[in-house]
């Protein structure tokens, strides 16, 4: 009994005995690498007096985020005995640390207890995780947050039981309590008024969420990492799951951390730090642009379509015969007895199920009623009793995301008005507007944020105009059915002048707009109705309308051109109500430059010969 004792107590001792001795030996070691770049890189710190960007406790355990102190802290961690539940030993929940640590310590590994971290081998099917994509969402514009993109990471494991939904996935977002007011979630988004975490699932939650209620398209970028560097990057995602950061929407966002995970194994810089906004789609311009051993660092891209996607390409690419019995089918409430559907073979009649199948999904959206399911079920009923086949591959050459125009601008345009000759300066942050090259050419909407025009005019310097937010989405059905497409509407508020004819009128104005579009083959045209609220500023009150027409017509990809002509009317003042026009013009299709011209009629004519660059 005593020589038990006596070795149950020496079992205890001697670690705590070695640790100390180990830790004694390699002080000066220890110091060092809690300066180490990629150590700092796992605290979330830029440098080692910096606060760490993580501000959840659990996540140090040390109790502070001194990379020192962490440092030792982790060792001792790492080295204690494991406890009832071995998921909580430091080796498991600190995978990335430990790994790393073992490398730059080999002795450590000895003073290492043995653990089976069993929710972490569950999670990374047993690390057999062999490749990782990035995945862009494309724009949302029912959401603020969502309107330039989304980024996922998602971990494709070679384990049989994993299908392409079921591969693991992390995202990261702000924890918004459902319900929240709009103008709250912009004010708090904007401020730092939520947490964000990183969060995990499979990719077919967010293939349901983006692609098929949000209608989104999701784009993957296969990388080509080494399996070490797949190693490294799966461990630390570990590490960050459930961890709070403070959640800004301009900048500290899914694409700043996202980017910033993805840094730890790509050594090389995906987003600027010193810019004041991140964009997702920056990321997805930046890894197309890396070369990673040799190699492009992207190895492949796939387009998961959204469920409208599908929709669209589906009865775009079907025959004349096809699409008409899909539109006769809806006209007559699904009767699959009318003669423009009975007349067609087994293979087009399971063609036209498949296209009113997307079609009903489409509709679920926004119409989750009994009839739809009724629907449905019916048109299930038809299709089993037709022999079974594949459905027509559909073809999708869409422009990936990478391919589209950077999105921040700089522009110089020397103006000539009534006055005198003037040069302007534009700064836009973000995005896009009806001009913009390398978009999808179905779209035909505008969305900017912080688009800043500074006028030098007879050696003055003004802030001429400046648009905080400027949304316009033409809403177009692209394949005439009902319920696809809807009102046309715009959202704008700015600081910009009432009319040419005055100087220094310039006013804070907010005006919004409903309208219908209709599609051309290589255009669109649109009717609008805009309201305005506005400072009254030269008699003309705080509420006056614009009634318009417009298009925007491509030419060719190289010219595309916007005229709209219009009619204001004021309503609480004396001024006389009058007529305008624009014609805008952009030449070139560069992903970094354009040129434009344009000739406006606003009261007095301006023109104007613009260079912009792209980034």
């Amino acid at each position: 009994m005593k020589f038990i004792f006596i070795v149950s107590l020496f079992a205890i001792v001697f670690p705590v005995l070695a640790n100390a001795n180990y830790y004694h030996n390699k002080q000066a070691d220890i110091a060092k690498l809690a300066t180490d770049p990629y150590w700092l890189t796992l605290l979330h710190k830029e440098n080692p007096e910096a606060r760490s960007e993580i501000i959840d406790p659990d996540f140090f355990l040390s109790g502070s985020d001194d990379s020192y102190s962490e440092l030792v802290a982790t060792l001792n961690a790492l080295t204690s005995p494991v406890g009832v539940d071995e998921n909580e030993h430091a080796q498991c929940r600190f995978i990335a640390r430990s790994k790393w640590l073992q490398q730059q310590l080999p002795q450590l590994s000895t003073l290492l207890p043995e653990v089976q971290c069993t929710l972490f081998n569950s999670w990374s099917d047993q690390q057999q995780i062999e490749s990782v994509s990035a995945i862009f969402a494309s724009g949302y514009l029912g959401n603020p947050a969502s309107f330039y993109g989304h980024i996922l990471l998602k971990f494709n494991s070679s384990a049989e039981k994993r299908g392409l939904l079921q591969q693991q996935n992390i995202n990261f977002g702000a924890a918004v309590p459902n319900n929240e007011n709009p103008l709250i979630y912009i004010l708090k988004g904007l401020t730092g008024g939520y947490n964000a975490v990183f969060s995990y699932g499979d990719f077919y939650r967010n293939t349901q969420t983006y692609g098929e209620s949000e209608l989104r398209d999701l784009w993957e970028y296969k990388l080509a990492l080494t399996p070490s560097e797949v190693q490294q990057l799966l461990f630390h995602a570990w590490e960050l799951i459930g961890r709070d950061y403070v959640y800004y929407f301009l900048k500290e966002n899914c694409a700043f951390r996202m980017a910033e995970l993805l840094e730890l194994v790509v050594k090389q810089s995906l987003i600027s730090k010193g810019q004041p906004y991140a964009m997702p789609i920056s990321v997805f311009h930046r890894l197309a642009e890396i070369e990673h051993h040799g190699q492009p660092l992207v190895a492949e891209i796939i387009q998961h379509p959204s469920r409208q996607k599908r929709l669209v390409e589906g009865y775009k690419q079907a025959t004349r015969n096809i699409q008409q019995a899909v539109s006769a089918v809806i006209a007559n409430n699904y009767n699959l007895e009318i003669s423009d559907f009975q007349s067609l073979d087994n293979a087009d009649q399971s063609q036209v199920l498949e296209i009113l199948f997307d079609y009903l999904a489409f509709l679920k959206i926004s119409d989750d009623s009994i009839q739809l399911m009724q629907y449905k079920n019916k048109l299930l009923r038809a299709r089993l009793a037709l022999p079974s086949g594949k459905p027509k591959q559909l073809i999708l050459d869409d422009r990936p995301p990478h391919l589209s125009t950077y999105p921040s601008l700089f522009q110089i345009s020397w103006v000539d008005t009534a006055y005198s000759p003037a040069l302007e300066l534009r700064f836009r942050a973000t995005y896009y507007d009806f001009l913009t090259a390398n978009r999808d050419k179905a779209l035909f909407s505008a969305l900017s944020m912080f688009d800043m025009h500074l006028r030098l005019q007879d050696s003055s310097l003004q802030l001429y105009r400046f648009d905080l937010l400027n949304i316009e989405n033409m809403n177009l059905s692209q394949t005439g059915l009902p319920e696809d497409g809807g009102l046309a509407w715009k959202v704008n508020f700015g600081y910009a002048p009432q009319d040419l004819r005055c100087r220094h009128c310039e006013t804070v104005q907010l005006s919004g707009g409903l309208g219908k579009a209709w599609q051309l083959e290589h255009g669109v045209i649109y009717a609008m109705q805009d309201g305005r609220v506005h400072q009254n500023r030269q008699g003309v009150g705080l509420l006056s309308a614009d009634s318009r027409i417009g298009t925007v017509f491509d030419f060719n990809s190289y010219w595309r051109m916007q005229l709209e002509l219009g009619y204001r009317s004021y309503f609480d003042a004396d001024a006389k109500s009058f007529s305008w026009y624009r014609v805008q013009q952009r030449f070139g299709n560069s992903r970094h430059w354009d040129m434009r011209m344009s000739i406006e009629q606003l009261r007095s004519t301006e023109l104007r010969f613009a260079f912009s660059y792209y980034w």
